[in-house]
């Protein structure tokens, strides 16, 4: 005969408390305020995680048109020069 291993013990036990622990009151309350909690911190950490991952993308952008917008600028320069001649 296969004796049980501790784990398995182990696993049956937290099973039991949890569902005794569910009769509680407090521990309701508790639970509820766990998961509103983790709702609320990840969706905060969603929207760091765009912000910090639209922060990096502009950086990459900007380095790849530096050329261009160089180009734009002294364009634009001769723009404002000619027309102010005018």
């Amino acid at each position: 005969m296969r004796q049980p291993k501790v784990s398995e013990y182990r696993c049956g036990l937290i099973v039991a408390l949890a569902a005794l622990s569910l009769y509680s009151y407090h521990v309701r309350e508790l639970l509820a305020a766990l998961a509103l909690f983790s709702v609320v911190f990840f969706a905060a950490s969603l929207v760091l995680l765009g912000v910090f991952l639209t922060w990096c993308a502009s950086e990459q952008v900007a380095i790849w048109i530096r050329p261009a917008s160089n180009n734009m600028v002294a364009f634009s320069r001769r723009l404002m020069l000619a027309y102010a001649k005018h």
